[in-house]
């Protein structure tokens, strides 16, 4: 067992068949190149003061491979995939497919499992942030107003989708900085992450509690819903169709799936549109009327409405900004 994530770093990715490229790094921003023989790609390891660490993963890997790795250190992983790709499991529980989005969890010191697909594209951002940032930096300066890691990832377990936050992962990738600029930078958005869940759950805790006792094959029913609606994002399902293909009354499924997503079905379709529209705009050269149809609008101009009022900036911008870095 590897003691902390510093440790752990020093020699992961060279396990995992990568070189060291020390003209792209720098002393906290290392950057590796997967071997030829084994596929091509980068990934970049950014250690801020053993705080919390950033990674940045683009390669295709040309076999299936499996990195197993466990930590002693205790820390909480949030992600954000722009691939589906890639599975885990933790310990001895079953694998879990990773969707695009946002994914997390608290380590704990069991073994972890990470699969990797062959000849298929792995795009994401990490940020793991350690028990000593957590609890001893975060806690003094914040006092009782920090956020608990269990509540974080019990809330984002349950909203992947939220647009800013997976908008504050763009730029954390897409960033420019070095030296202590981009320390400074980096945790700038960790905080700014944990402000914007801390923000949404007090809001939620706010609103009076839904009360619907729900079984295992209601819960079945709702992820079937929510596969539906991420097969085809230029469709608009009714009410109707979807309490159909949840098994349930059209009354019951609404509050069934407010109190297990934590918003309407609607607002939920239009996050999932938002999120989709920002990698087609930064990694596609589709035109922006081709991807407001993609995403389930007709009219370009209420498209660009509706991302800007999600994102504080136009489609066009945010793709001059961007795309292709």
């Amino acid at each position: 067992m590897i003691k902390s994530l510093g440790n752990y770093y020093k020699t992961a990715f060279e396990q995992l068949n990568f070189i060291f490229i020390p003209e792209k790094s720098s002393p906290y921003d290392r950057v590796y190149k997967m071997l030829p023989d084994y596929g091509e790609g980068t990934i970049r390891q950014i250690n801020c003061n053993n705080l919390f660490f950033v990674l940045i993963a683009d390669f295709t890997p040309k076999e299936h491979f499996v990195r197993v790795s466990q930590i002693h250190e205790d820390y909480l992983e949030i992600s954000q995939f722009e691939t589906d790709s890639s599975s885990f499991k933790i310990g001895r529980k079953k694998l879990n497919h990773v969707d695009k989005g946002i994914c997390c969890y608290i380590n704990t010191s069991k073994t972890v499992y990470t699969h990797c697909e062959a000849q298929s594209p792995t795009r994401f951002t990490k940020i793991l942030i350690t028990q000593a940032y957590y609890y001893k930096f975060l806690k003094k300066r914040f006092k009782d107003g920090y956020i608990n890691p269990k509540d974080a990832i019990h809330f984002l377990s349950q909203n992947p989708n939220l647009p800013k936050l997976n908008y504050i992962f763009h730029q954390i990738r897409d960033c420019n900085a070095q030296g202590n600029s981009q320390q400074l930078y980096f945790e700038s958005k960790v905080l700014e992450i944990l402000s914007l869940v801390a923000d949404h759950l007090e809001q939620s805790q706010k609103r009076p509690p839904l009360k619907v006792r729900l079984d295992k094959r209601d819960l079945i029913g709702l992820k079937k819903v929510v596969n539906f609606i991420k097969r085809d994002l230029s469709a608009y399902p009714s009410i109707t169709q979807l309490s159909k293909i949840s098994n349930m009354s059209t009354t019951r499924f609404q509050m069934a799936f407010k109190q297990t997503y934590g918003t309407t079905v609607y607002q939920f379709l239009k996050e999932i549109r938002m999120n989709h529209a920002l990698l087609l705009l930064k990694n596609s050269d589709y035109s922006i009327k081709d991807i407001a149809a993609k995403v389930g609008y007709t009219n370009a101009g209420h498209f660009a409405g509706i991302f800007k009022k999600t994102y504080g900036i136009n489609p066009k911008e945010y793709r001059n900004i961007h795309q292709l870095k």
